[in-house]
C-alpha cells in the first residue's frame, strides 16, 4: 500500500448521506371509529330515544268485542357526554426555518402526526370507557365507551363477581375472573344478539384474540387455490359463518395496546358490532388553533370534541373477561 494515500477516514468536509424522508411503521388504523357513522351534535350532552316491541303473544278476539286499552310505554331517553381530546405543540422560529431532512417545517409535520395520534385516542376512549363523567370546573368530561354501553347481550366470566353495565344509573361494568376465548361461548353470544334483533356483523378483538378465533372449527377450509400451480396454506379466516349469517372478524391494534384489567374494555373484551347502530357524535371536528405567541415560538392546540352515540345497544354484544392471550 502506498504511503500518504488519502482515504475516506481522513477526508475533511465529506458530505453526509441522509435519506430525505421520515419513515414510520407505528400502527395508525382505527377500525372501530372508521366503520361507524358520523353525526354533528350541538351540545355537550347529546340525547336520543329508543323503544322496543312487546313480546309476541296469542291474539284472537271475538266479533263485536268492546275495546280495552293496554298501558302504553314511552320511549327511553339516552345520552352521553362529549369528551375533549387534544394535544399541543410549541416550535421555535429557528426550528421551523433551518433546513432539515425529511420535512420542510416542524410545525406542519407535528400537526399531521398529532392528528393521527388523537384519532387513536378517540378509538381508545370510544371502546374502553365504562361510564361517562359529567365533568365540572376541575374535572374533564368523559364519554361512555362501548365497554359501558353493552348491557343486554353479554358473556361474563364464570367466576369472581362480574356484572354488566347499568345504563340508567351510569354504572360501569365489573370485571370477573378471566377465562379463555372459546367457540362455544362465542356462538352463545351470537345467539343472544340474534334473539335481541341484532345482526352480529362484526366481531372486533385485539390481534392475539383474532388468532384464537382463527383456530375455531368453523374454519374448515384451510387450502385455497391461488393459481393453477400454487396452493396456499390458509391458517386464518376473516368471516365466520354461523346459523344466523356471517360475522366479519376484525383485529384492532389499539385494543392490543390496552393493559389487562386496567383497560378491560380493550384488552379483555371482544365486541359483536352492528355499525349501523353506532355513530360518532362530533361537537367540534379536528382543528388546529394558534395560541398566543410567547417569545420566539409558535404555539398550537390540536383538538376535537366528540362522543359515542349508541342508538340501540340490544343490537350489540360483548364477550367479556377474556384472558390476555385468549387461551
Amino acid at each position: 500500500m502506498p504511503t500518504n494515500m488519502l482515504q475516506t477516514y481522513t477526508v475533511i468536509g465529506m458530505k453526509e448521506e441522509v435519506d430525505d424522508k421520515i419513515y414510520r411503521v407505528s400502527p395508525e388504523e382505527t377500525p372501530f371509529v372508521s366503520m361507524i357513522g358520523r353525526r354533528s351534535v350541538d351540545s355537550v350532552t347529546p340525547e336520543w330515544l329508543r323503544e322496543s316491541l312487546r313480546t309476541p303473544a296469542a291474539n284472537a278476539k271475538v266479533e263485536g268485542l268492546d275495546a280495552t286499552y293496554a298501558a302504553q310505554t314511552q320511549p327511553e331517553r339516552l345520552s352521553n357526554k362529549c369528551q375533549i381530546i387534544s394535544d399541543t405543540l410549541s416550535v421555535t422560529g429557528t426550528a421551523d426555518r433551518v433546513a432539515k431532512y425529511g420535512r420542510d417545517k416542524e410545525t406542519a409535520r407535528l400537526k399531521a402526526k398529532k392528528m393521527v395520534e388523537l384519532k387513536k385516542d378517540i378509538e381508545w376512549a370510544s371502546l374502553d370507557n365504562g361510564a361517562f363523567v359529567a365533568g365540572d370546573a376541575s374535572t374533564a368530561r368523559q364519554m361512555r365507551g362501548l365497554y359501558g354501553w353493552v348491557a343486554t347481550n353479554n358473556e361474563l366470566g364464570v367466576a369472581g363477581s362480574p356484572a354488566a353495565p347499568v345504563i340508567a344509573t351510569n354504572t360501569a361494568p365489573v370485571a370477573g375472573t378471566l377465562r379463555a376465548l372459546t367457540e362455544a361461548v362465542f356462538k352463545s353470544l351470537i345467539l343472544k344478539v340474534y334473539n335481541s334483533g341484532g345482526k352480529a356483523e362484526v366481531f372486533m378483538v385485539k390481534p392475539t384474540h383474532k388468532q384464537i378465533v382463527s383456530a375455531f372449527t368453523g374454519n374448515v377450509t384451510r387450502f385455497n387455490d391461488v393459481s393453477s400451480k400454487a396452493v396456499r396454506l390458509q391458517t386464518s379466516f376473516s368471516v365466520y359463518g354461523h346459523d344466523f349469517g356471517e360475522t366479519k372478524i376484525v383485529p384492532n391494534r389499539v385494543m392490543g395496546q390496552g393493559t389487562t384489567v386496567t383497560n378491560a374494555g380493550l384488552a379483555n373484551t371482544g365486541y359483536l358490532i352492528d355499525p349501523e347502530q353506532i355513530e360518532l357524535g362530533v361537537l367540534r371536528p379536528f382543528q388546529s388553533q394558534q395560541l398566543a405567541k410567547v417569545g420566539d415560538a409558535e404555539n398550537h392546540l390540536i383538538l376535537t370534541e366528540c362522543t359515542l352515540i349508541v342508538k340501540e345497544e340490544k343490537a350489540l354484544g360483548a364477550y367479556r373477561d377474556i384472558t390476555a392471550t385468549g387461551a
